[in-house]
């Protein structure tokens, strides 16, 4: 079946390969990683918090860019969302279509008047149908993903062949993004818990901005990438969307080779 999708991608399965470059078989045996412990204290109050700093007014504000850059948001097109989370991006989209979303943590939706939107509910990509949805969407999901480069070839299989992804991330790891999220929430938290709000940080957000990136360049040839607020460059901004499409089947089967 595996064959026969990427076959269905076109010529780009003929391409001659190449030998996978040292810096991407490093950053794929990475993965699956494993998310730091939180102290005992936090790992008790870490859903109930979680659920607060999501539904919060400051965060949703200052997360608002990553909900307006995602494409084609008024468009008639067959979504996936994934770690949807709240629901908190469908008040963003035109809800006249299939929309389906990927959220785990079902006690971050189960109260949502937003639930009636939504077409169907997966706790895993692979439940979800092949060749089928015209876009997978996510705000601030990616830098959470414990296997990356399995999300990147298996939704390459779910995205019909004129399909494209678009994610919202932060810049993580770099000066902006780190100087912010200590002065937004490292602060107030150090003093309401009484620990840093790296641990929660660090158990959280396991994929930096430069990971991400290449990874995404490595599975998909089409890559294309847009900067937020305060200066739109990648160094100083808050934010990153990443919009990408046509799968690298070359790279694909790399991947499955040294995956085996």
């Amino acid at each position: 079946l595996i064959n026969l999708l990427i076959k269905l991608r076109g010529p780009g399965h003929l391409a001659t390969e190449r030998p996978l470059k040292l810096m991407n078989k490093y950053l794929l045996k990475k993965f699956p990683k494993k998310r730091p412990p939180l102290p005992q204290k936090l790992k008790k109050i870490f859903n109930k918090f979680y659920l607060k700093n999501r539904q919060s007014f400051l965060s949703q504000l200052s997360e608002k860019w990553l909900h307006l850059s995602i494409k084609e948001r008024n468009l008639k097109k067959k979504t996936l969302e994934l770690g949807a989370g709240t629901l908190n991006h469908l008040k963003y989209e035109n809800l006249n279509k299939v929309y389906d979303i990927i959220e785990p943590k079902k006690f971050l939706y189960k109260y949502s008047n937003n639930k009636k939107y939504i077409n169907n509910k997966f706790s895993n990509l692979n439940k979800t149908k092949n060749l089928y949805y015209d876009r997978i969407i996510s705000c601030a999901v990616l830098e959470h993903h414990t296997n990356l480069p399995e999300f990147l070839y298996i939704s390459s299989l779910k995205i019909k062949k004129t399909g494209y992804h678009s994610h919202s991330i932060p810049c993580e790891g770099h000066p902006v993004w780190n100087f912010t999220w200590y002065l937004m929430s490292g602060i107030m938290f150090k003093i309401k818990y009484g620990y840093s709000f790296k641990y929660i940080m660090k158990h959280e957000h396991i994929n930096n901005f430069e990971e991400i990136i290449e990874l995404i360049k490595f599975f998909y040839k089409k890559v294309k990438i847009k900067y937020s607020y305060p200066l739109f460059i990648k160094y100083l901004s808050f934010y990153a969307n990443v919009e990408f499409s046509k799968p690298n089947n070359s790279n694909i089967k790399k991947y499955l080779k040294l995956k085996n």
